[in-house]
């Protein structure tokens, strides 16, 4: 398995996400499992148009990036 290159940027972005992330599970009740399914970008502002493909069904959370 490959190293995840980090700046302190990206590690500062990520521990604000986990923090929100927190939040709405504690609001929501709904927790995320997942183990090196995480996508990080250098600038936040790429994810602009993402959103996700949800299905409760069978517990799927994909983000989908517009392809333009």
């Amino acid at each position: 398995m490959a190293a995840v290159v980090t700046t302190p940027q990206l590690e500062a972005n990520y521990d604000k996400f986990i923090a929100e992330l927190t939040k709405l599970t504690r609001k929501y009740g709904v927790a995320i499992q997942s183990v090196g399914g995480v996508i990080l970008a250098d600038d936040p502002g790429e994810f602009g148009n993402v959103t996700y493909c949800a299905d409760i069904t069978s517990g799927d959370l994909l983000p989908e990036f517009p392809t333009d």
